[in-house]
């Protein structure tokens, strides 16, 4: 998904302590088997970032995380390729206020995992942010996931799936700091409202290619 150059990428995984153990193994050692390197070819996934500026910052970003106390799953932020602009996937956790990558959009191929102990929790830090497009909540009890999605500040929030959606008939945009209003469906005035865009997944999608 562009290496994460993509405003709907997720940024943040918020988890209870409960299933840590469970997840992050798993997810890391998913991620650690992306292949990254040269877009022409057909295996890789994730690919180099736009510009030189663009690596740079996402860089900037793992390093100052680390240097503050970050913990690195995988992925170091170093900037490698012959242009200088691919960036291996970083996975981290143990992320506080004071690094930059706390409240950033990363825009890169880096991921914050953050566990909390309670639902009361997930919101709390879901909420702070500037931004405010898109989430996902995932539960197997649909009316907890329906609450949760209700608290949480984001123009759309997509109920057992991930971030990256967009539908030409539904209103597209966030709340807060994020772009300048809403798109297509029924845009326009409503976009002086809080309207929002809500889906549930009942079912489960085709896997990723990768």
């Amino acid at each position: 998904m562009n290496s994460g150059q993509l405003c709907m990428s997720t940024d943040r995984i918020i988890i209870h302590h409960s299933l840590v153990e469970a997840f992050i193994p798993r997810y890391v050692e998913r991620v650690k088997a992306l292949p990254a390197g040269d877009p022409a070819d057909p295996a890789t996934i994730i690919g180099p970032l736009i510009n030189t500026r663009g690596a740079q910052r996402v860089s900037a970003l793992v390093t100052d995380a680390a240097a503050k106390g970050a913990t690195l799953l995988t992925g170091d932020g170093a900037i490698q390729g012959p242009n200088g602009t691919l960036i291996r996937p970083v996975v981290l956790t143990d992320v506080t206020p004071g690094m930059d990558i706390f409240a950033a959009e990363i825009f890169g191929p880096a991921a914050v995992i953050h566990p909390v102990d309670s639902t009361e929790a997930a919101i709390d830090l879901a909420n702070d942010t500037d931004y405010g497009l898109t989430g996902g909540v995932i539960s197997r009890d649909l009316t907890a996931a329906l609450d949760v999605a209700a608290r949480v500040r984001s123009g759309i929030i997509h109920i057992n799936d991930q971030g990256i959606a967009d539908e030409p008939m539904a209103p597209f945009g966030g709340v807060q700091n994020t772009g300048y209003g809403k798109f297509g469906g029924t845009a326009g005035i409503a976009s002086f409202t809080q309207q929002r865009w809500v889906t549930i997944q009942h079912s489960g999608r085709p896997a990723y290619p990768f």
